[in-house]
């Protein structure tokens, strides 16, 4: 059974918007935005979406509303979320109403941020049609720039923008490409900007994976009606949040929403045992011949395998307050073993080349420099050398997707070994130079190179578990 709205959605105010309304947003936000609204707060949201797909029109035949399933094999929990109040597309966006707006969030994934791969650099090519008609931009970075400077000649007050994206320092990085675009786009917008723009960085955490039949027949059958914006999501969320605002801002905390002074720790705990498992998971579990989370988690090799990568993440973070990184790390892979959820692997591999540097290559490069061993990491490497750019489908058509795929292809055509091929590979811009200085490190990428391109799926699971256990009697 579904859990019906305790508020009227007619009396929400759309005070907070969020570009890039996908499935986690809806599984995500939203859950968070329902939780208030049951309380009595008036916060509603304006959503955007600039890429595909659209969704104004599901929205208005759905009544603005849609319902949310949580599960994890021993439990269901549907519930209708009423709290998106309006719906715009690309064409329709530069119509929203931004008076009352005073919180925004933003999940436009790596690339929509515009920026040169591992910097938080703009990269002007990526924009250079907004610049040429900065009234009519395509970007989310020029649509947000247009209403900021819509507001400016308004006379609108302060405004909280806030990534939500899985990218390290995503406030920071959101920022520092508004600012130049904003330079070069509206020059009188830039004072303006400093005075009354704040960029929180935040870190939020649910497993959504992309709707599947499988999914939609489940929460139709929970739920009892059809739903084209419904989504399915773990139980587990989390958001974290910086705390640097400016203007009004929804109460997240009473919500759940940890506002911290501090959120590196909390980023990087998540980014480096979470997400650095997951794509781990990405490559090792590829080469072992599955394809879904769920099936490389739940292999005995590679669960032996993660208990020695999680080890050695941990080593190279800083405990966040009220948080255990042994519990973490249990949890996170508890979380991927989950059997309703099959979240493709080719879906985690897709932009490999803006998560490993953050999830991988930068604990590897912290472990090298404690003196301790990175050959987990190196492993996981290994495999994106291997596989990186490949478009192959899996069972379900998803496709791998990255914009240095194409640029891993030619290197591999090229590397006439695997020492040729793991030197290429960390002769990268993408990696700290501590890698491809370390002899060890360069060393053990070209041994796995090597193994996983001349040996079969058993032997490739086999040689991975060999290490682990290796590792673990040391």
């Amino acid at each position: 059974m579904m859990e019906g709205l305790s508020y009227d959605p007619a009396a929400l105010r759309a005070r907070a918007a969020h570009i890039g309304v996908g499935a986690f947003h809806r599984a995500h936000q939203q859950s968070y935005y329902d939780d208030l609204a049951r309380q009595g707060t008036d916060w509603g949201v304006v959503g955007v979406n600039l890429t595909i797909p659209d969704l104004q029109a599901d929205h208005q035949r759905q009544g603005g509303t849609y319902a949310l399933l949580t599960e994890d094999g021993e439990s269901q929990t549907c519930r209708k979320i009423g709290t998106l109040l309006q719906m715009y597309d690309r064409a329709s966006a530069a119509h929203v109403e931004w008076n009352e707006i005073s919180f925004v969030t933003l999940t436009i994934t790596e690339k929509g941020y515009c920026h040169h791969a591992g910097s938080s650099t703009l990269d002007v090519e990526k924009v250079a049609g907004d610049l040429a008609a900065p009234e009519a931009p395509k970007t989310a970075i020029g649509y947000l720039a247009w209403m900021l400077e819509k507001r400016r000649r308004a006379g609108g007050g302060p405004i909280t923008l806030a990534s939500c994206d899985n990218v390290a320092d995503n406030g920071v990085l959101l920022g520092s490409v508004l600012r130049d675009y904003v330079e070069r786009a509206f020059p009188d917008l830039a004072l303006w900007l400093e005075d009354n723009v704040a960029f929180p960085t935040s870190m939020v955490d649910r497993i959504v994976p992309a709707m599947s039949d499988n999914a939609r027949a489940r929460l139709e059958a929970v739920c009892g009606e059809p739903d084209s914006l419904g989504v399915v999501a773990e139980p587990f969320r989390q958001w974290v949040i910086e705390n640097r605002f400016a203007g009004q801002r929804p109460e997240l905390e009473q919500a759940g929403v940890q506002i911290v002074e501090d959120l590196a720790p909390y980023e990087h705990m998540k980014h480096r045992l979470l997400n650095g498992l997951q794509s781990s998971y990405a490559e090792l579990g590829r080469l072992c011949g599955h394809d879904s989370s769920h099936g490389a988690s739940t292999d005995p090799a590679l669960e032996l395998w993660a208990s020695v990568f999680l080890q050695d993440q941990a080593l190279t973070l800083i405990c966040p307050d009220g948080e255990n990184l042994e519990t973490y790390g249990r949890v996170s892979l508890k979380r991927l073993q989950n059997p309703t959820i099959h979240h493709p692997l080719n879906q985690i591999a897709s932009d490999a080349s803006f998560k490993l540097p953050q999830r991988i290559a930068a604990p590897a490069a912290d472990l090298l420099v404690s003196g301790r061993s990175a050959e987990a990491q190196a492993i996981v490497l290994a495999g994106w050398a291997i596989q990186g750019g490949d478009r192959c489908p899996d069972h379900a058509g998803v496709v791998t997707s990255d914009p240095l795929g194409d640029a891993l292809v030619a290197l591999r055509a090229r590397s006439v070994n695997a020492d040729e091929l793991a030197q290429g590979l960390l002769n990268m811009s993408l990696w700290p130079a501590r890698l491809r200085n370390d002899e060890t490190f360069v060393a053990n990428t070209a041994k796995w190179i090597g193994l996983f391109s001349h040996a079969t799926v058993a032997q490739r699971r086999a040689a991975i578990e060999e290490f682990s256990r290796e590792r673990l009697n040391a």
